[in-house]
């Protein structure tokens, strides 16, 4: 039987926080759990990257650790979720700005399921294109693109907090359109509700 399968969730956390030889065999341990899991749910040429990038989410998040679940059901989830992360960014990571921007258009691509989903999504159209700014517009669009924060950042040369701000505004200024409009927040829900 393997060590990493003998340890309870308060030694994987106490070794993995401790030093010298129980941390390193801790470690590497945790490494093969995550290049298990993870070949077998994600593979790809990257995987000893996704690892990595994991085994340092995990050790710098053990303060995190709840003990709700097994430490190994924890440090997988995380591993996965760093891994599609890496993925995704990955398959942004060459697509133009203007190519985020046009995947996250409204018209004519998303096309409105009845009279009222239409005009709900003319005045949303209208109030990205004449009530925000160019660059509110090109976030917003390429984050209803599914573009990542981080890539969108980096290629309106900022930061993923002033992109959150950004967006932020920019969430503010189309809800407040829609409100001017004469929709109710119930109306918006039930309109977004029947799609």
């Amino acid at each position: 039987m393997k060590r990493e399968q003998n340890r309870s969730n308060e030694e994987w956390v106490s070794d993995l926080s401790g030093d010298g030889d129980r941390r390193e065999a801790a470690l590497g341990d945790l490494r093969r759990l995550l290049m298990n899991g993870l070949r077998r749910s994600v593979g790809g040429s990257a995987l000893e990257d996704y690892v990595q990038a994991a085994l340092i989410r995990i050790t710098g998040g053990l303060g995190s650790f709840r003990g709700d679940s097994r430490f190994e059901t924890w440090a997988l989830s995380i591993g996965v979720r760093v891994a599609v992360s890496e993925m995704r960014r990955a398959r942004w990571r060459e697509v133009s700005l203007d190519e985020m921007v046009e995947a996250g258009r409204l018209f004519p691509a998303e096309q409105a399921v009845n009279h009222e989903s239409n005009q709900l999504m003319q005045v949303v159209h209208e109030a990205i294109q004449a009530g925000l700014t160019a660059k509110q517009r090109e976030a917003i669009l390429a984050e209803l693109g599914g573009a990542p924060p981080d890539e969108v950042a980096r290629r309106l040369g900022t930061n993923r907090n002033a992109l959150y701000k950004l967006v932020y505004d920019a969430r503010a200024r189309i809800r407040q359109a829609i409100l001017q409009a004469g929709w109710t927040e119930e109306q918006v829900l039930g309109v977004l509700g029947g799609r």
